[in-house]
């Protein structure tokens, strides 16, 4: 039976209703796509680009990004670390590319899993102890301040800096360095280095490292978190945002312990590498320039205490929080440029040539 002639012409009305109507609907549901990822890439943009952020809470909002959810972490990079049973982790032997947003540097890693040659493990006469800003985290080899100290003073220099190690470690490091020809003992030191060094004093002057299977867990995690997908910043920045327990606000320099120089003092006191015939000169560096504390001025103080053997008491602290400002650092990064590390290796090369000059 055929369709009245109303009913098929009302249905074919619908139907050229409904196909001119098709494209603006079309469009109509592209636009927010297209807009969310026009975001997203506007994002991406201006992490690759991070000194055309507005500085203030647009710049801390996309360092509080990158620092938890994209930034690779050279002590969990499958190519440039490995485990170690006595430290948790050395930078691994070899060569390795080092990569992050603001920088692309190159990683020569002697035996002993520090970034320097062989030739620096050969009895060096200066050696540098230190986290990640004393490595030269976003430098390349030949810029860290370990590397321009050895150039500038003509004295062979062993950088074993690696990232996130407090004093504690460090010691520790220092003690598998052959040190029959060391005279200077040079300490780059961090805010966060009170934890550790507090855990070693606690726990008997001994640090416990955790088990190969959780390092490669850390190291699982690390990848799994900062791996991404269509559409990760702006679904991350949201939850970010959403988040009551997330505080965006500008750098600051974390406050002075009451224990934290007491607590350096036993660490360097109580760790294995004997340091009596060293002089040993600390200054401090900490992320994003937050060198504004008081470690200084109250290690000043504690070490002129009587009680102190000699080593301590003739520490040569270097203050360096006025001249290490953000200019020397990376804007997204919060670790030093090119221009915080030749600072450094200009002033230590100074205190060192005052205190040859009194031999």
């Amino acid at each position: 039976m055929r369709k009245p002639k109303k009913i098929k012409a009302l249905h074919q009305t619908k139907q050229s209703t409904f196909r001119s109507l098709a494209p603006a609907l079309a469009l109509s549901l592209l636009i927010p796509f297209i807009l969310f990822f026009a975001a997203e890439g506007c994002i991406s943009f201006a992490l690759s680009h991070p000194r055309l952020i507005p500085k203030g809470y647009a710049l801390n909002l996309l360092r509080y990004y990158y620092a938890n959810f994209e930034r690779d972490v050279i002590q969990f990079s499958d190519s440039c670390s490995r485990y170690d049973a006595g430290l948790f982790y050395t930078l691994k032997p070899g060569t390795c590319r080092f990569v992050n947003r603001e920088f692309d540097v190159g990683y020569n890693i002697n035996n002993l899993g520090v970034r320097d040659n062989e030739t620096a493990l050969e009895n060096p006469e200066i050696v540098v102890i230190g986290d990640s800003q004393a490595m030269g985290w976003a430098v390349g080899q030949e810029q860290t301040f370990p590397s321009l100290l050895g150039k500038f003073t003509g004295k062979t220099v062993l950088n074993t800096g690696v990232s996130s190690y407090g004093t504690a470690r460090e010691m520790i490091m220092l003690d598998r360095v052959a040190r029959g020809r060391l005279k200077y003992l040079i300490i780059q030191y961090a805010d966060n280095d009170y934890d550790e060094n507090r855990y070693f004093v606690a726990n008997n002057h001994h640090m416990n490292i955790s088990s190969a299977e959780k390092y490669e867990d850390v190291r699982r995690f690390h990848k799994e978190n900062t791996e991404y997908y269509p559409g990760k910043h702006i679904l991350t920045l949201i939850k970010i945002l959403r988040s009551p327990d997330i505080s965006i606000s500008d750098p600051v320099a974390s406050p002075y312990q009451s224990d934290e120089a007491d607590v350096f003092l036993q660490v360097l006191q109580k760790s294995r590498p004997d340091l009596r015939n060293l002089k040993i000169i600390i200054f401090e560096a900490n992320p994003y320039a937050a060198n504004d504390r008081s470690f200084l001025e109250n290690l000043k103080k504690q070490i002129k205490d009587p009680s102190y053997p000699d080593y301590i008491r003739n520490i040569v602290v270097l203050d360096l929080g006025k001249e290490l400002n953000a200019g020397r650092y990376l804007t997204l990064d919060d670790h030093m440029n090119a221009d915080g590390h030749r600072l450094i290796a200009e002033r230590l090369t100074a205190v060192i040539q005052t205190l040859e000059s009194k031999r």
